[in-house]
């Protein structure tokens, strides 16, 4: 049902129905389950303008230090700058995904973040996205 969904504006009434081949009460009642977990939400797509810093970088934390995990996922949570998280494993902790006003302002960030006690390296590289794949049930199904 996602891979039907995403990628595109949400059918109303029985567009919907008929895109996920179930009844009119159905489809909405899936839409409501799918939104409450967290699997479909509403987003807008933004073209970033000229100048703007693109960055990934990746952390690796000091774990000797218990609260430094959830202290760690807190920050990032409400950096505003971040635009994906994740765990990862290998030779780093995390792997982030930025966005930046210009290149001072990343160079900024990514060295406040190697001043703070509980992270022990970062590696931070800049980068223009070519290419995003929005509809990644539809690719793991094979009919994209």
């Amino acid at each position: 049902m996602l891979a039907r969904l995403e990628g595109r504006t949400l059918p109303r009434g029985q567009a919907l129905a008929d895109l996920l081949e179930v009844s009119h009460s159905s489809a909405w009642r899936t839409v409501r389950r799918l939104k409450r977990a967290g699997a479909l939400g509403s987003v807008a797509t933004v073209r970033l303008r000229p100048g703007t810093c693109e960055c990934v970088t990746y952390l690796k934390m000091d774990w000797t230090q218990t609260a430094a995990m959830p202290a760690m996922e807190n920050r990032i949570a409400d950096d505003p700058a971040v635009v994906t998280a994740a765990r990862v494993t290998g030779g780093y902790d995390y792997r982030l995904q930025s966005v930046h006003e210009d290149y001072r302002c990343a160079n900024a960030w990514s060295r406040d973040l190697e001043a703070q006690p509980h992270i022990t390296r970062v590696l931070t590289r800049f980068c223009r996205t070519i290419f995003d794949r929005p509809r990644y049930a539809a690719a793991i199904l094979g009919s994209e």
